[in-house]
């Protein structure tokens, strides 16, 4: 997965190119594939593009690059490309970032890492039988507002990778704010970290498909990019 906040489209396309070949042969796990769908919120001055697909993204990377090429000015986006670890949870509406809303914002979230779905589901008293761990991440901080995102790193089974677009209520949607959130519990684990660099933050596969290895983002920080 990955987040930038720039104008520079072919910048963009760049890291979207790293993300795509991860995807397709994740080289920090033996090649694996994440085709369990892919998503994409990106906000610029003229609106909103949300568009989530059960399809891998290694497919369908003409139709990125044409999401892409519509945004004008300075955006800020997430894109994901999801490896389902429960393969009866897969479609459309199960792909990342998700979306949800209460009375101060709107909020996007994509998640690399699993939570402890059952003892989650129980603090929030959800049936979450057809729903996925990063579904009831981003409803707990919905409910309990961005400063609870620490909090999760007690349900993390692995890691806490987080990317949030943050669209608050009465506001202009470009003003909206876009934030990583790095935690893993196995310290040392290539492949649940973050890393920034320049304008953009991505999951470490991206450092190893032709992109910049950055700078390791702090950990259990939820930073603005």
């Amino acid at each position: 997965m990955l987040a930038y906040h720039g104008n520079n489209k072919a910048e963009l396309e760049r890291l979207v190119g790293c993300l795509i070949r991860a995807a397709n042969k994740d080289p920090l796990r033996n090649g694996v594939k994440h085709g369990d769908g892919w998503g994409i919120v990106a906000i610029d001055s003229e609106g909103i593009i949300y568009y989530r697909s059960k399809n891998p993204i290694y497919t369908e990377a003409n139709l990125l690059t044409s999401l892409i090429g519509k945004l004008k000015g300075e955006f800020k986006v997430i894109i994901h490309a999801r490896q389902a670890s429960d393969k009866s949870l897969v479609s459309s509406y199960y792909s990342h970032p998700y979306m949800d809303y209460n009375d101060k914002f709107i909020i996007y979230l994509a998640h690399n890492g699993s939570i402890d779905k059952d003892k989650l589901s129980s603090s929030l008293s959800i049936d979450a039988s057809k729903m996925v761990d990063s579904e009831l991440a981003l409803k707990y901080i919905s409910l309990k507002g961005l400063d609870s995102v620490k909090e999760l790193e007690s349900y993390t089974q692995t890691a806490l990778n987080l990317f949030l677009l943050v669209i608050r209520r009465g506001e202009d949607p470009i003003s909206a704010k876009l934030y990583y959130y790095n935690y893993y519990k196995k310290l040392g684990d290539e492949y649940y970290k973050l890393y920034v660099n320049g304008n953009a933050v991505y999951s470490s596969s991206l450092a190893y498909t032709g992109c910049e290895r950055g700078n390791e983002a702090k950990l259990s920080i939820l930073s603005e990019i």
